[in-house]
C-alpha cells in the first residue's frame, strides 16, 4: 500500500518596501509611501525672500501653507523644459519635523509608479554617494531591469534647511 505523502509547504511572507517612483531629469528616484500624503498638480506658488535657492516658496493647499523644494533645483540638475501636464507636487509629511509631522511639497518631473520591492533588492547607499552632497541617498532599489535611487527623506535637508523652511511654512498671507 503507497502512502500519501504531502509535503507540507509553509509560505514565507517576505518584506516588502512601497516605493512611489519619480523622475527628477533624467532619474528615477523613490520615496518610502509611508512618508507621502499625496501627489498632485502643481499650485501657484507664492515666492519668499531669503530662501535657498532651490525653495520655490510655499503654496495654499486646503488652508496649509506649505514650503516648496524644488527636487531638480535641490539636487543641481540642469535645467529642462517644464512639461506642466506631467509635473506633479509630492506632498510628504516628516522632512521638517518628525515630531510634529508638517508638511513639505516636492517638485518632481513626473511621477511613476507604486512598486513593491522586496527588501533585499534595496542595497545601502554607494560609498561615493555617502557624502555631505548626496547624504540623502538612503539606497538604491533594483527594480526589473531599473535602478532606482531611494530618497531618505529625513536627510534630504540639512537642519539649517529644515529651520528656515519651518519657518516659511508658518507664514500666514
Amino acid at each position: 500500500m503507497l502512502r500519501d505523502t504531502k509535503e507540507k509547504k509553509t509560505a514565507v511572507a517576505e518584506e516588502v518596501a512601497q516605493i512611489v517612483s519619480f523622475h527628477v531629469g533624467q532619474e528615477e528616484f523613490g520615496l518610502d509611501i509611508g512618508a507621502i500624503t499625496e501627489a498632485i498638480r502643481p499650485l501657484p506658488i507664492t515666492p519668499l525672500p531669503r530662501m535657498p535657492q532651490f525653495v520655490e516658496g510655499v503654496i495654499n493647499l486646503r488652508g496649509s501653507i506649505i514650503p516648496v523644494v524644488d527636487l531638480r533645483k535641490r539636487f543641481g540638475l540642469t535645467e529642462v523644459r517644464n512639461e506642466p501636464r506631467k509635473m506633479r507636487m509630492i506632498i510628504i509629511r516628516g522632512a521638517l519635523n518628525e515630531t510634529a509631522q508638517k508638511l513639505l511639497a516636492l517638485v518632481v518631473d513626473s511621477v511613476r509608479e507604486v512598486l513593491h520591492i522586496p527588501l533585499r533588492q534595496i542595497e545601502p547607499a554607494p560609498a561615493a554617494a555617502t557624502g555631505k552632497q548626496a547624504g540623502f541617498i538612503g539606497g538604491v532599489a533594483k527594480a526589473m531591469d531599473r535602478l532606482i535611487i531611494i530618497i531618505d527623506i529625513t536627510k534630504i535637508l540639512s537642519g539649517e534647511e529644515r529651520t528656515a523652511l519651518a519657518e516659511a511654512g508658518n507664514v500666514h498671507p
